[in-house]
Formats: structure tokens, C-alpha cells, sequence
């Protein structure tokens, strides 16, 4: 087991990597080219980039079991490659040594978190259905929010999102022993985790940066 999370977390540090240099990337290149930067975040823009993220998400979660390890991997990258596009307005938006702090920050909550899940001897299975129900009012709650226009509820939202996604890691973590235990293959197990945890540690690192980080003049 510990030899398929060494896996997972080498996976998770190139997605976290990629998205990283693609976001800064694009956010240099968007700077140099206004009228592209203009296109790219309007709504019919943001609309498609969504799709095709979920498309992604449901493809590793739906086929992780029988799709081929290499292409596992590939649309692996290439999530963490689209969302980096996306993440290209936060480096518009924050200064860059905000956004390394609040990264840090993120990965010392991460360590200890997966630390915890991973040293409990205990199935966390049954706390699935809990936190997906926590997480599912959380994001109706910031639906109505959009017309409250509510900062206090923002606020609660806001730490309310970074306890659930915390809060994921030990489930995400045990949710690899389960695949092994299924017969999943160890590859694609360990990019499936990755892709899990990356989720986790980009909502996390979102909701801290929205509240602690530094914008731009």
C-alpha cells in the first residue's frame, strides 16, 4: 500500500506542478494580448472550459476501472492542464507571493491531513455519504448566495468549504486501500487518488487564497 501512495503523491505533484506553470504561463501570455484575454474570460469561454472539465472528471471517475493506465495518465495531465487555464486569473488577480504563501500553507494542512487519514485504522467509507451531503449544501448555499450577495455567508461558506475538503483527504486517502482491495490496477488506483487529492488540495488552496490571500493593486 504504501508503495501505491508514493505513487499518488508523485502524481499529485505533477498535477499540482502543471496546473502552477500553465497558469502562470497563460497569465503572461494573456498580458501581452488583451483582446485574447478579453475572449478568453467571457462567459461563452469559461462555459466551454467547464464542460470539458466534467467531461474529464466523469471519464477518470466512471472508467478509472477499466481504461488503460497510459490513458488514465493523459487525461490526468490533461485536466490539470485546462484547469490551469482557468487558474491563470487567479495569478491576474493575487500577487504571486500571495499565491506561493497561500500554497504552502495548503500543503502543510495537506501533509498533516493525509498523515491522519492514513494512520487511522478505522473504515471511512460510511463518512462518504456525510461529507457529500455537506458539500452538496454547501454549494446550493453558494448559489443563493449569488443573489444574497451576502459577505458574512461568504465568510461561513468559505470555511465551511475548507473543513469538508480537509475533511476528504482521509476519505480520499483509505479510498485507494479500497481500490487495491477491489482488484483495481495499482496504476490506475494511484492516478485516480492523485486526481482526488488534487481536487481536494485546489478547493482548499481556493478557499484559503479567497480569504487570507493578498489581491492586486
Amino acid at each position: 500500500m504504501n508503495n501505491v501512495l508514493s505513487k499518488v503523491f508523485l502524481w499529485l505533484g505533477i498535477g499540482l506542478l502543471v496546473t502552477f506553470f500553465v497558469g502562470f504561463g497563460f497569465e503572461q501570455y494573456l498580458l501581452n494580448n488583451l483582446v485574447l484575454a478579453a475572449k478568453f474570460f467571457s462567459r461563452g469561454t469559461y462555459w466551454i472550459i467547464f464542460a470539458v472539465e466534467l467531461v474529464l472528471v466523469i471519464a477518470l471517475s466512471a472508467k478509472i476501472a477499466t481504461m488503460k493506465s497510459s490513458t488514465a495518465k493523459t487525461l490526468y495531465i490533461l485536466y490539470c492542464i485546462v484547469n490551469g487555464l482557468t487558474f491563470s486569473s487567479i495569478f491576474l488577480l493575487f500577487e504571486l507571493s500571495s499565491i506561493i504563501y497561500v500554497f504552502l500553507a495548503t500543503a502543510v494542512v495537506f501533509i498533516i491531513f493525509s498523515f491522519i487519514g492514513n494512520s487511522l485504522n478505522i473504515d471511512l467509507s460510511k463518512f462518504g455519504l456525510y461529507l457529500f451531503i455537506a458539500l452538496l449544501c454547501a454549494l446550493i448555499t453558494s448559489i443563493v448566495n449569488i443573489f444574497l450577495h451576502s459577505t458574512s455567508l461568504e465568510l461561513l461558506l468559505g470555511v465551511a468549504f475548507i473543513i469538508i475538503f480537509t475533511l476528504y483527504i482521509g476519505y480520499d486517502i483509505k479510498k485507494v486501500s479500497a481500490m487495491i482491495d477491489a482488484g483495481i490496477d495499482e496504476e490506475n488506483a494511484a492516478v485516480y487518488g492523485a486526481f482526488q487529492l488534487y481536487l481536494d488540495f485546489i478547493n482548499i488552496f481556493i478557499r484559503l487564497l479567497s480569504l487570507f490571500g493578498k489581491r492586486r493593486d
